[in-house]
Order: C-alpha cells, then sequence, then structure tokens
C-alpha cells in the first residue's frame, strides 16, 4: 500500500504571528493526488497558475516518499503572501479532523 500523504494549508502574510486562513488536513496517496491539492489552493486565492512551479514536485515528491510529508514542508509565494502546506503525521492528521467536526 502506499504511504499516506496529509497536510494542511494556511495562507497570509509571512512572518505574521496568526495565519488569515488554515484548512485540512488533506490526505492523498499519489504526486497526482498533491498537484491537485496545490493546484485547489492557488485557483482559491486566485494566484496565477504559474505559482505552482515554484515548488519541484518531483523533489517534493521523492521526499515524502521517503520520509512521509511530516517533514516536507513546503511555502508558495505571490504579492506578499504566502500559501504554507505544513505535512502532518498520521496522528496529526486525525487530531485535525476530530477538531473539524465540531
Amino acid at each position: 500500500m502506499a504511504r499516506q500523504w496529509h497536510y494542511s494549508v494556511s495562507n497570509g502574510l509571512p512572518g505574521c504571528y496568526m495565519p488569515d486562513h488554515v484548512s485540512g488536513p488533506y490526505s492523498g496517496s499519489t504526486r497526482r493526488d498533491l498537484v491537485a491539492l496545490i493546484r485547489q489552493q492557488i485557483e482559491w486565492l486566485d494566484w496565477p497558475a504559474s505559482t505552482i512551479r515554484q515548488v519541484s514536485i518531483l523533489n517534493l515528491w521523492r521526499h515524502i516518499k521517503r520520509h512521509g510529508s511530516s517533514v516536507a514542508h513546503f511555502s508558495i509565494e505571490h504579492d506578499g503572501y504566502q500559501l504554507s502546506f505544513n505535512g502532518l503525521t498520521d496522528s496529526e492528521a486525525e487530531e485535525m479532523e476530530k477538531q473539524n467536526d465540531y
């Protein structure tokens, strides 16, 4: 079975204490699922599709396959704002899911 990846996603001004928005957990098991999540978040913010090029998907995917997503954090920036993908462990994703149920 393929290793699952889990991410929470936040956006806002870099360096600020609190992000403008946090969502997740998002989970998947394929690189295609991960690319779809990144594109979805970029579209939600109405950013240019080309901002996805800030992420080396192939290198990110290799890192996730070796070490898991919980240590594979990354960000995309546009016009002074930052879209951050924060890797989660299985238990962190489960806890976040429980919190979202309330």
